[in-house]
């Protein structure tokens, strides 16, 4: 008898562990949802504005922008040294997204520009060599701030031992030390409309928040369907018990 009530204690236990368990996975992509369509509404938000009168030098700000806040900013672009944000994909075929990196002598760092997407080209052994603008020039785009705790694929965030640098993530500290460049910890996404640049485009290609949603179900659903069995289970035992 101790024996069976004890794997009875043990059963019930991890039952409660696993609905827990499940119930935090639910509220998890409750969570995810929730920030995915903070999201979208923030790049709507910025679709919707008035460009033109919103626009301001980023040189001039003290506060941090809003994600996807209208910048402008005046500079020099490096020549030469430029990041390869590696495994970009547009429509269907991977590439990098050419990372420019911007001086304004009112600034103390280089601002990162994402430029738009280049192939990969016939080697990985291969970087692309690109153009960029020569001369001073009014950089119009998105302010961004990239996740800092990302998962990567790769150990090595930066690939450091040639020009143009291949990166894995915007993780700024890490291209700072690579470069030995002071590096400012935000990114401005190049205009659509700038002629200058490679195709780009800036809606957020992430999960939607349906999907997260739709995920979170199942996870309550098996979390449900775990408290129903045991449920079922416990008034089996009992009228075997009683009989």
């Amino acid at each position: 008898m101790r024996r069976m009530s004890k794997s009875k204690v043990i059963a019930t236990l991890l039952t409660v562990l696993a609905i827990a368990i499940l119930v935090k996975l639910g509220f998890w992509q409750l969570d995810r949802a929730a920030e995915k369509q903070a999201l979208f509404d923030d790049f709507e938000q910025s679709q919707q504005s008035d460009s033109s009168a919103a626009f301001t030098d980023l040189a001039q700000r003290t506060e941090t922008p809003d994600r996807y806040a209208p910048v402008r900013i005046t500079g020099e672009f490096e020549q030469n040294r430029y990041l390869l944000l590696d495994n970009q994909v547009l429509n269907g075929q991977v590439g990098y997204q050419i990372i420019g990196l911007l001086k304004n002598p009112q600034l103390n760092h280089y601002v990162p520009v994402n430029m738009g997407w280049v192939p990969i080209g016939v080697s990985r052994q291969i970087r692309p060599e690109v153009e960029l603008p020569a001369g001073e020039v009014t950089v119009s785009g998105w302010f961004y701030q990239p996740d800092q705790h990302g998962f990567s694929l790769s150990d090595q965030v930066v690939e450091s031992e040639r020009w143009p640098m291949r990166i894995q993530q915007l993780r700024f500290d890490a291209i700072e030390q690579a470069t030995q460049l002071p590096i400012a910890p935000y990114v401005v996404l190049l205009s659509e409309t700038a002629d200058y640049g490679w195709p780009r485009s800036w809606e957020p290609m992430v999960m939607t928040p349906e999907k997260h949603q739709a995920y979170a179900l199942q996870w309550f659903s098996l979390a449900l369907a775990c408290l129903v069995i045991v449920f079922f289970a416990s008034r089996s035992r009992t009228k075997t018990t009683e009989e």
